[in-house]
């Protein structure tokens, strides 16, 4: 997820990104985190890029917060708007632009943990993803279009829904840990990652995806495992 972090004080900017920084490597949350000193600023960034959670000071010189969120709301209804401030008059103009919480300075470490919970449990499960280097470049790869994650050597394969495939160093490990507590990813066997939600069927100890690959579930874990994809899926009903 995008975070930007608008606040003419170099101060509570600081503060803020260490705080949501380290909620998001507590909680395995993938956070990307830009500061802005001025409204101008982060509407000049809206051009090229969207945010999925903003953080707005209301107190800035030029342009002030409600006038930075109205530029913003103009481009993005979706994003989670918070505004920031030292005092509470602004609540009507803040909520009449659809904001999401309203906290007040100085902000506990309590506070911005209950609150990024808070916007993962709203977020859409389909708007989730990850993003890894393929190389030199910077790829973007939502958690509903994995079908399976494989490894190879010290590499992994991505496959898509799409029938494409992205090669990244990274450990099965760091990948679940990139998604995160996304329940539909299951470790079947050594180095075999599925989505649950493209299994066509289970045949004995294998298990048949929607893109007609086929894996074998270890040995060991086979009842387990059985369990763990019938649970998902009647909990998914």
């Amino acid at each position: 997820m995008r975070v930007a972090v608008i606040d003419d004080e170099s101060l509570f900017r600081m503060q803020l990104k260490m705080m949501v920084e380290k909620v998001a490597k507590d909680r395995s949350l993938q956070m990307d985190i830009e500061e802005f000193e001025t409204g101008p600023a982060f509407v000049e960034a809206l051009k090229d890029r969207r945010f999925d959670i903003v953080f707005m000071d209301i107190f800035m010189p030029d342009m002030d917060g409600i006038e930075t969120a109205k530029k913003l709301r103009e481009l993005s209804e979706r994003t989670f708007l918070i505004f920031m401030t030292a005092s509470d008059g602004h609540y009507p103009d803040a909520f009449s632009l659809h904001a999401f919480d309203y906290i007040t300075k100085p902000f506990t470490m309590e506070r911005i943990d209950r609150l990024m919970c808070e916007i993962v449990e709203h977020t859409p499960i389909d708007a989730i993803f990850i993003k890894i280097n393929v190389g030199s470049m910077e790829e973007r790869i939502y958690l509903k279009n994995i079908v399976s994650v494989t490894t190879d050597g010290h590499y992994l394969e991505i496959h898509k829904d799409d029938g494409s495939s992205s090669r990244v160093r990274l450990t099965s490990g760091e990948f679940l840990s990139m998604a995160g507590s996304d329940k539909r990813f299951l470790m079947i066997n050594r180095g075999i990652i599925i989505n649950m939600d493209f299994i066509d069927k289970i045949d004995g100890p294998d298990v048949y995806l929607d893109d007609r690959t086929v894996f074998p579930i270890s040995a060991k874990k086979v009842g387990e495992i059985k369990q763990q994809i019938q649970d998902y899926h009647f909990n998914t009903i």
